[in-house]
């Protein structure tokens, strides 16, 4: 099993994380500004590339072998969306082309 790169537990923390905020004197925190946001992400993982893989679909991403690869959701057994670090493309690729970095 690939252990976390990031866990984020905290309620606030993750949603200050995926927001600006700022206190609010009567209801805690309001958000100011979205900056990015990804819902449910709870645990982050990286990965690197084993092999070369070609997307062979529109919603697949390619990458080379050594490639640092983020992981943010399991889409199905065998499957997972990340992004590719080099390129900054995201999409779905072969779980089995890669390996957990510890």
């Amino acid at each position: 099993m690939c252990s976390p790169a990031s866990v984020i537990s905290d309620p606030v923390q993750q949603i200050s994380q995926s927001h600006h905020l700022q206190p609010h004197h009567q209801q805690g925190y309001t958000a100011v500004q979205t900056v990015q946001s990804t819902p449910h992400l709870d645990i982050m993982r990286v990965y690197r590339a084993l092999y070369d893989y070609t997307a062979q679909d529109h919603d697949e991403v390619s990458f080379q072998d050594g490639d640092v690869i983020i992981s943010l959701q399991p889409v199905d057994e065998g499957w997972m969306y990340g992004t590719v670090q080099r390129t900054g493309q995201a999409g779905m690729l072969p779980a089995n082309y890669v390996e957990c970095l510890s």
